[in-house]
């Protein structure tokens, strides 16, 4: 049970810096591609936000599929795969 609560936490974390990251640089295009709107800077905030969100909606495998990577990584340089692989006996 503390082994799955451990991984479940390690995954959670890689999925929200996985999401972080990408919401960033989401925001950052869409920010940059909607500056040269004749609006104020609020309403381009606002909506570089909701060009983010969206983009999350139409591909949400996009983040799980980065957040496994990323968990995989972490679990490698830390060589606690090697344990866990050795703990559960798998092959």
């Amino acid at each position: 049970m503390i082994l799955a609560l451990y991984l479940f936490n390690n995954f959670f974390k890689s999925l929200i810096i996985c999401s972080g990251s990408s919401f960033s640089i989401f925001f950052i295009f869409s920010l940059i591609s909607n500056l040269g709107e004749k609006i104020t800077f609020y309403n381009i905030f606002y909506l570089s936000i909701l060009n983010s969100i969206q983009i999350f909606t139409y591909i949400p495998s996009h983040l799980f599929i980065l957040s496994i990577i990323v968990f995989i990584f972490n679990l490698k340089a830390k060589n606690e795969l090697i344990i866990i692989k050795e703990y559960l006996k798998l092959k």
